[in-house]
């Protein structure tokens, strides 16, 4: 089976007869699809943290709002799932990038539809206001396997696009320097990536380590938001949603190509 993953100089090099790379309105189009990727990551644990403040209920992880009231837990869901569709749509400019986009929608789908407990069935006891204090789950092992386990396997990827696949470099670009808007990009990208990566290894060792001062502070929360916001950024700049300093000439050629293609519809 041919692999995805290239980390060679000459990584993820567009090819002549794959459409989303020779076509400027597709190539537009997957930047547009990237920026909203990002933008939804971006946000989902700002609002999730500020209904969190509002409920004076503020979770110790992302995945605590799964079954929270007042619409907070189906923002949760349904960002995920928004992203995971996003991801499974996006093509970019080779067949292996699709398929590593492919790869992460399938995990953040999983971390969407399996909660981290397993699923609610029924209450067992309420506490003294009437509310229940102790559910029953359906498969509370099972579901933490699968979630965890698609939590890190979504990070891992989104990490890998960072170091490897957004800060590529043209092979007919190969021998010159770079430009100030590439340099400025790929360390965005890198910065993000090392952000992914060391958020989700003080998730894996934070609770072992650190244990009731961890949870106390919801450091699990803070650390997957910080792993978000840099998952959000580095697609919001793959997106070019950046300023014109930050952009290549092909960017403002294609964008430039899909308004005269309006203008003559």
């Amino acid at each position: 089976m041919d692999m995805p993953f290239e980390v060679d100089p000459q990584r993820y090099q567009r090819t002549g007869d794959y459409v989303y790379a020779r076509d400027p309105k597709l190539r537009f189009d997957q930047r547009r699809l990237a920026r909203v990727v990002g933008v939804v990551a971006f946000g989902l644990p700002i609002v999730l943290g500020l209904g969190g403040v509002l409920l004076g209920d503020f979770r110790e992880a992302l995945s605590g709002y799964y079954y929270e009231e007042l619409v907070l837990g189906d923002i949760f869901v349904g960002s995920l799932v928004l992203i995971a569709s996003l991801l499974l749509a996006y093509r970019g400019w080779t067949p292996h990038v699709a398929q590593l986009a492919t790869f992460a929608g399938v995990a953040a789908l999983l971390v969407a539809l399996v909660p981290m407990e397993g699923w609610v069935t029924g209450c067992e006891a309420l506490d003294a206001l009437g509310q229940c204090e102790t559910e029953t789950r359906l498969y509370p092992q099972i579901g933490y396997w699968v979630h965890a386990g698609s939590a890190g396997a979504l990070f891992a990827v989104l990490a890998f696009f960072c170091f490897f696949v957004f800060t590529r470099v043209p092979a007919h670009r190969a021998h010159e320097p770079l430009s100030r808007a590439k340099r400025m990009r790929n360390a965005i990208y890198r910065v993000s990536g090392t952000v992914i990566v060391v958020s989700t290894l003080a998730i894996a060792a934070g609770d072992l380590l650190v244990g009731d001062a961890w949870r106390g502070n919801n450091l699990t929360f803070w650390m997957e938001a910080l792993a978000l916001g840099a998952f959000g950024t580095s697609w919001m700049v793959q997106g070019r949603a950046v300023p014109q300093q930050l952009r290549d000439p092909e960017d403002q050629a294609d964008a430039a190509e899909v308004q005269r293609q309006k203008a003559s519809d």
